[in-house]
C-alpha cells in the first residue's frame, strides 16, 4: 500500500499483485532446445522437447529447410512431460526450422532455428588424405592478391616463381582454380579485369599487373581457352546467368581469333599450333624472339586444352537455353578431337609435338619418344579415351621404375639434352624446369587421371607420396629436380604454388572422394567415392563453394564382412549421380535408396567396377549397396 497527499486530502493507493495466467507463459506452449546452434550437413541434431504445463503424452517434430521444405517428421512420446527425438541436418545452407506439434493442434506450437554451415573437408582419420586440403588452403592464400584498380577490384593468385612479382598470370591463376574455388568468395571481378582488356580482334592478354598494364607472350597460343576455361569454372561455382551472358560474346571473339590468326592456326590440319617450346611453356628451343610468327608445332596441351574449352562453350549456352549455339560447339569439338587424335597419337602416347615448320631438328635426339607433360592433361581434359588414358598411365609407371626419380612429375621425360646446345642457363638444362624438371601439377593431373580410369590403386599411391612430400619440405614449388632437389629459377620462388598444389586437391576431392560438379552451384552433382583402394572404412566428404553455398556431402562406411556399403548423403542441389567403387572383384546385387530398390548398373573400368545409379538431393537420405 502506498500513500501520497493530494493537497488537503490523503489518497490510499492498493497495488494488486495478479495471478499470472499459465496462457501468457512458455508452460502453455511447450519447449525445444538442441544441443547446438550451428551444424555441419549431416551432423546429428538432437531435439530436447518440454511439453505443455497441463501434461502431453506425445508431440510431432517437423524440420524444414530455409525454404520451408519440410525434410524430417517424426513423432516422440513424452515421458513425464519430456522426451527428445533426432535427424540429421541436410539440404540448403542457411537457417534451419525445427516445429513443435501437438495431437489434435491445427497449429505448430512452438519453433526454434539452427544453422546449417559447410566447408569442404575430408574426414577419414588418415592423415594423408585429411590434411592435405586445408595445408593447401593455408597455403595458396598467401599467394593471393587483391588490387583496387580504376575499373574495379581485382582479385587473383600470383605464381610462384615469376618476375611479374605483384601482376597476376591468367594461367597460374585458372589453374589454382580447382582448389580456391572452395573458399574463395571473390571469383568474378578478376575475369572481368582481363576481359576489359581484349584487343578488338579477340585476343587476351597473358597477365596484368597491378598498375593495369598488360603483357602477351607472343609464342603463347593457350591464353585464349585458358580464358574459357576460367570463366566456365567460376560460372560453376557463383551459377551466375546474368554475368555468364555478358561474358559470352568475348569468349566467341577470343576463340575465333586463336582460330583465324596466322601465328596461332594451322589451316592444313585445322588445330591451333605454337611456336616450337617445352609443351605448354613459353619459350623457344633456341630462345627464338620472334613473337610465335615462326617455327611453328601443333602440340597436345594445345589441343586438349582447345577440345575442352569447345565443350565448355557447349555446356554453357545449353545451360542458357541456347541450344543451336550449344549444338554448334558440341559439333566443333566432336570434330577438333578426332583432328587432333589422328595427329597425335602415337599408340602409346601422345606425341609432345608434330613440327610444321622443316627447319626445326633435334640432331640425333629422338623427341618423338619425349613423354611430355600435356599428356596428363590429354587424360582430364578428355582428348584420350579409355584405353589411351590407361596406356599413358602405364607409361608413366613405367619410366618412374626405369629412371628412378623422385617422382612421375616430369615435365618432359626425358628433356633435351644439353649437348644439343639449346640453352645456357642453369635451369634450362636437361633435368630442369620445362627442360624435364619434375612438376607438382603434372603429379596432380596424373593422380586424378588414375582415379578416372580405373588404376584407383594407383591414384592412392600417388597422394600419398604427395602427402610424403608436403611433410618432409612443407610445401610444393613450381618444380623440383628428378632427385627431388627444389629448383630455383628467380628470387621470387614460394613454396606456395597454387598452379600445383589446386591439381592435388582435384584429385582428391573430384577423384577420390568423388565429388563432382555436373552443372553449376552443384544442383546436379557426380558423387563417385573410390574410398575402397584405400582401406578406409569410415569417411565423411564435404564439397563446398564458398561464393555460392553450393555443396554436396556424404558419410560412408564400408563393411567388408556383411559386404555393403552404407552412405547417408545430402547437398543443395536437386540430384546426385552416384558411381561407387566396389571391392576388388566385387559385383553389386542390389542397391536400397531411402529404404527402396532402385535400378542400377554395373560400370566396369578396366578391372575396377562401380554400381551406378541417380537419386534426388532432398534433405537428408540413406544409401545401401549389397555386394556379392
Amino acid at each position: 500500500m502506498f500513500r501520497f497527499a493530494v493537497g488537503l486530502v490523503t489518497v490510499f493507493l492498493t497495488v494488486s499483485h495478479a495471478k499470472v495466467q499459465p496462457a501468457a507463459t512458455e508452460g502453455a506452449y511447450g519447449r525445444l532446445t538442441t544441443d547446438a546452434r550451428v551444424y555441419r550437413p549431416l551432423d546429428k541434431v538432437t531435439v530436447h522437447i518440454e511439453g505443455r504445463a497441463k501434461g502431453d503424452a506425445a508431440c510431432r517434430i517437423k524440420v524444414a529447410d530455409p525454404n520451408q521444405r519440410i525434410y524430417f517428421e517424426a513423432g516422440a512420446a513424452l515421458t513425464n512431460n519430456r522426451g527428445e527425438t533426432s535427424f540429421m541436418a541436410g539440404g540448403p545452407l542457411g537457417a534451419h526450422y525445427i516445429y513443435l506439434w501437438f495431437p489434435g493442434e491445427k497449429r505448430y506450437s512452438r519453433y526454434l532455428n539452427f544453422q546449417l554451415e559447410a566447408e569442404t573437408a575430408i574426414e577419414s582419420g588418415d592423415a594423408d588424405f585429411d590434411k592435405l586440403y586445408p595445408f593447401t588452403r593455408e597455403a595458396m592464400r598467401l599467394g593471393r592478391r587483391q588490387y583496387e584498380s580504376n575499373r574495379g577490384r581485382f582479385v587473383g593468385y600470383i605464381s610462384a616463381d615469376t618476375w611479374h612479382f605483384d601482376g597476376i598470370w591468367l594461367r597460374d591463376w585458372i589453374y589454382g582454380l580447382p582448389a580456391y574455388r572452395y573458399w574463395e568468395t571473390e571469383m568474378s571481378c578478376g575475369i572481368d579485369r582481363f576481359l576489359e582488356q581484349q584487343k578488338e580482334n579477340g585476343q587476351v592478354p597473358d597477365g596484368i599487373e597491378r598498375d593495369g598494364r598488360t603483357w602477351r607472350v607472343g609464342l603463347e597460343s593457350d591464353v585464349e581457352y585458358i580464358m574459357t576455361l576460367g570463366v566456365w569454372q567460376t560460372w560453376q561455382a557463383t551459377g551466375d546467368n546474368a554475368w555468364l551472358e555478358r561474358a559470352m560474346p568475348k569468349l566467341e571473339r577470343a576463340l575465333n581469333y586463336i582460330r583465324t590468326d596466322p601465328k596461332h592456326w594451322d589451316e592444313k590440319n585445322q588445330l591451333v599450333k605454337r611456336q616450337h617450346s617445352c609443351d605448354t611453356w613459353d619459350y623457344d628451343i633456341d630462345g627464338a624472339r620472334d613473337r610465335g610468327t615462326s617455327r611453328h608445332v601443333v602440340a597436345t596441351c594445345d589441343q586438349s586444352g582447345y577440345y575442352l574449352a569447345f565443350r565448355a562453350m557447349q555446356k554453357m549456352y545449353e545451360a542458357l537455353g541456347k541450344p543451336e549455339q550449344a549444338a554448334r560447339w558440341a559439333s566443333e569439338a566432336g570434330a577438333y578431337r578426332a583432328r587432333a587424335a589422328e595427329l597425335l597419337w602415337d599408340g602409346t602416347k601422345f606425341l609432345h609435338h608434330v613440327h610444321l615448320d622443316p627447319t626445326i631438328e633435334h640432331g640425333d635426339f629422338d623427341e618423338r619418344a619425349q613423354l611430355a607433360m600435356g599428356n596428363t592433361w590429354a587424360m582430364t581434359r578428355g582428348l584420350a579415351t579409355d584405353a589411351q588414358a590407361r596406356s599413358i598411365i602405364g607409361e608413366y609407371k613405367r619410366r618412374r621404375k626405369q629412371t628412378g626419380d623422385a617422382y612421375p612429375w616430369w615435365s618432359l621425360q626425358p628433356g633435351y639434352p644439353d649437348r644439343l646446345g639449346y640453352w645456357k642457363q642453369p635451369h634450362q638444362l636437361q633435368g630442369a624446369y620445362a627442360n624435364g624438371g619434375l612438376m607438382p601439377w603434372v603429379g596432380g593431373e596424373l593422380c586424378r587421371s588414375a582415379f578416372l580410369f580405373g588404376r584407383e590403386s594407383y591414384g592412392v599411391e600417388l597422394l600419398r607420396q604427395y602427402a610424403g612430400h608436403l611433410r618432409r619440405t612443407g610445401g610444393a614449388q613450381v618444380w623440383y629436380w628428378p632427385d627431388g632437389t627444389p629448383g630455383f629459377r628467380t628470387t621470387n620462388e614460394v613454396s606456395y604454388a597454387g598452379w600445383g598444389m589446386a591439381q592435388w586437391v582435384d584429385a582428391l576431392v573430384g577423384g577420390l572422394a568423388g565429388i563432382n560438379d555436373l552443372e553449376a552451384r552443384m544442383r546436379k552433382v557426380e558423387i563417385a567415392p573410390r574410398w575402397v583402394a584405400t582401406g578406409t572404412a569410415r569417411v565423411r566428404a564435404i564439397a563446398r563453394y564458398a561464393v555460392s553455398d553450393g555443396y554436396a556431402a556424404y558419410r560412408m562406411t564400408l563393411d567388408q564382412a556383411a559386404k555393403r556399403v552404407e552412405m547417408e548423403f545430402t547437398g543443395s542441389g536437386e540430384s546426385a549421380e552416384f558411381r561407387v567403387l566396389l571391392p576388388e572383384g566385387r559385383r553389386a546385387k542390389a542397391v536400397i535408396v531411402g529404404g527402396q530398390p532402385v535400378k542400377f548398373s554395373q560400370t566396369e573400368m578396366d578391372r575396377s567396377r562401380y554400381a551406378t545409379f541417380t537419386a534426388k538431393l532432398a534433405g537428408v537420405d540413406t544409401v545401401r549397396i549389397e555386394y556379392e
